[in-house]
């Protein structure tokens, strides 16, 4: 049975996590100062846009003086992907990752790349210069996203094995955006009527590496905005997962799962099926006369593909045909 919880910090006095849940609203309070070593924490802000054109991943990661940018472009049209990243082992002067919703601005810049992202009260702002992006061309990305109306899924889970050990997720598809992702002479405009847009965001520490996919996407349904995060088990879940869908906002949990696939065979299917059958999804690579539609970008390795299949709650029945997906594998 899924646990909903009240307004908690993630850790205690003594930098312990012991509580473990989910939320429909943000109240999850990232504590960092409790926490006795800090420069142990894994922080990472991923965000996709979309505009039916073109998906566009932008990932920060850092942990203690480390900073790891991973950006993947794919054309839907053309079904050209192109992907470039930073890694950066000591940086003097780290900017952290913004903690709060309101306020705060994480920047970096060397000889390649120029990024700033800035928190507002109103939505967040993207800023990217990147030299010879994919050795090939310029990027160059002025986006404004905006905050919307609808839930979150906001999810914590400790380690019975290690109780400074933790993984906190939060996922937000309501925004929108405004701007562009120019990549040479292409402009991919975004509107707040052509564009789909999420934020994941996870914090964590873990005792061990582990291998960790997720199936995300976000996408028109009919006259519907839906989006979808499905993903590998990390810690306790006994409180709640993090997998959940959203239609026009509103957060449907999903029970649990049988999911099929292999890592190994990328160019086959996964499918997803909840046990009370409610859920029955297919996820299928897509290919064209280059082969398979998937990039290695750093340590992360996408599939890009096609959702089909039903989803089923007390309000509605869905049908997903042909709408575009991704699929993300790490060990984290």
């Amino acid at each position: 049975m899924q646990h909903k919880v009240d307004n908690v910090n993630l850790f205690e006095d003594n930098g312990d996590v012991i509580v473990g849940g989910w939320s429909r609203e943000r109240i999850f309070e990232y504590n960092k100062k409790d926490y006795p070593a800090p420069n142990k924490l894994t922080e990472k802000d991923s965000y996709f846009l979309s505009n039916g054109d073109m998906g566009f991943y932008l990932g920060v990661e850092t942990l203690g003086s480390e900073l790891a940018v991973r950006i993947v472009l794919i054309d839907y049209k053309s079904g050209e992907i192109v992907r470039d990243s930073v890694s950066k082992k000591l940086v003097l002067d780290l900017t952290p990752l913004p903690q709060y919703e309101g306020m705060g601005e994480f920047s970096y810049t060397d000889k390649k790349i120029a990024l700033t992202l800035t928190n507002t009260v109103d939505g967040r702002y993207i800023k990217c210069d990147f030299i010879d992006f994919n050795n090939y061309k310029n990027l160059f990305v002025k986006v404004f996203v905006k905050n919307g109306e609808g839930n979150s899924m906001n999810m914590l889970a400790p380690f019975d094995e290690n109780h400074k050990c933790f993984y906190f997720k939060r996922f937000v598809p309501t925004f929108t955006a405004n701007g562009v992702v120019r990549f040479g002479g292409t402009d991919y405009n975004l509107t707040d009527e052509n564009s789909f847009v999420y934020l994941s965001l996870s914090r964590y520490a873990l005792f061990k590496h582990q291998g960790y996919q997720s199936l995300n996407a976000v996408f028109p349904l009919g006259s519907h905005r839906f989006a979808i995060n499905l993903a590998a088990k990390v810690g306790n879940n006994k409180k709640g997962s993090e997998n959940c869908y959203f239609l026009d906002g509103k957060l449907y949990k999903v029970g649990r799962l049988k999911v099929s696939g292999d890592e190994r065979k990328p160019g086959e299917e996964w499918k997803f099926e909840t046990l009370d059958e409610r859920i029955s999804l297919t996820f299928s690579p897509d290919s064209d006369d280059h082969g398979l539609q998937t990039c290695k970008c750093d340590r992360l390795t996408f599939i890009f593909g096609t959702l089909n299949g039903t989803l089923e709650n007390d309000e509605v029945r869905l049908r997903v045909r042909d709408k575009k997906a991704h699929m993300v594998f790490v060990n984290i």
